[in-house]
């Protein structure tokens, strides 16, 4: 990322309680978050806007107009229009170190930029994670992190501030395709969008989430890489995710549908989504803190932001469930 070296002296700079944001030029600001924006793919496949208020508030259509035939001197039928409201509401993300000021002074190369780049893998894993699996109903009581299980997550694990696309998908997406405990393969993905209905037609708006297992099958499945025998046109390039450092995944178009190997995917599911199904919303850019603490010779470093996920519709998700958990190769 350019200009590290203005970073480095916003954060070294900071008098106690300062906002490090105050020093940081508005160009630089983008960058930083442009740079979380890189580790986390979802970002990058889901739209995203920036929210001038806590809420934001959007009309949804929940009724379905018509147009008829109608002779000359006949009163048009009459369609009806109804609309319900989506609400974006932003929550709060929060990464805090405690560093020590040895640490700081005597580390090569600078701890600061290591720091740097722990807030955005931790950002990115945090906003994956609620993007993907996010389940605001899921129980969690686990009083820290170390303690917490599939089963019960910690107070506050992020995906407890949204429900995510796995989770909207399973609950109230489109008719789910039951895989039969089978190996990922393209009559599921021709099934999910056929499920999909008016929002399948345009197969280049639909991409497809899928755990790494099934990638791994994806990719040995000769069906996937000959055309001529499924219609499916397959291509396949190398991207980062930012998840728990930075991890290769393998990104593959079928049929203009581009299949993504989730590390955070649950196993045995995947999901066909609409690009326009759900949204991101932006209340507050990255804003960074320094203090020190003179009691422990130590500087806290705290970074934050403010975002929102919500779903336009659910049925422009389908799920794929019941898939095999085997590798085959």
């Amino acid at each position: 990322m350019a200009n590290r070296a203005l970073v480095k002296k916003a954060l070294s700079v900071a008098t106690s309680g300062s906002s490090i944001a105050a020093y940081l030029p508005d160009p630089l600001v983008t960058q930083i978050l442009e740079y979380v924006r890189e580790l986390n793919i979802m970002r990058r496949l889901l739209t995203v806007f920036t929210m001038n208020s806590r809420t934001l508030r959007k009309p949804k259509n929940s009724s379905v107009s018509s147009a008829y035939f109608i002779p000359d001197g006949v009163t048009a039928t009459l369609s009806n229009f109804s609309s319900t409201t989506v609400e974006w509401i932003a929550k709060k993300l929060m990464h805090y170190l405690m560093v020590d000021e040895e640490a700081i002074e005597d580390s090569q190369p600078n701890v600061i930029q290591q720091i740097m780049m722990e807030s955005a893998n931790a950002f990115a894993e945090a906003e994956e994670l609620a993007f993907l699996q996010g389940d605001t109903d899921h129980l969690a009581t686990a009083p820290t992190p170390e303690s917490a299980t599939t089963a019960n997550w910690y107070v506050r694990d992020s995906r407890l501030m949204f429900d995510g696309i796995f989770t909207v998908a399973h609950d109230s997406g489109s008719t789910a395709v039951n895989a039969g405990g089978a190996v990922f393969d393209e009559d599921m993905v021709n099934n999910a969008i056929y499920n999909l209905g008016k929002y399948g037609r345009n197969k280049g708006m639909l991409y497809g989430l899928v755990p790494s297992d099934q990638a791994a099958n994806i990719r040995s499945n000769s069906n996937f890489k000959d055309a001529s025998k499924t219609g499916l046109a397959l291509a396949s390039f190398i991207t980062g995710l930012g998840s728990a450092g930075e991890r290769d995944a393998v990104v593959t178009v079928i049929y203009g549908v581009p299949q993504y190997e989730v590390p955070q995917a649950p196993s045995g599911h995947a999901v066909i989504l609409h690009k326009q199904a759900c949204a991101v919303g932006d209340r507050r850019r990255i804003k960074m803190e320094s203090e020190r603490v003179i009691e422990s010779d130590q500087r806290k470093y705290v970074t934050s932001e403010r975002l929102a996920f919500e779903f336009n519709y659910d049925d422009m998700s389908c799920e794929i469930d019941n898939l095999s958990t085997t590798v085959s190769f």
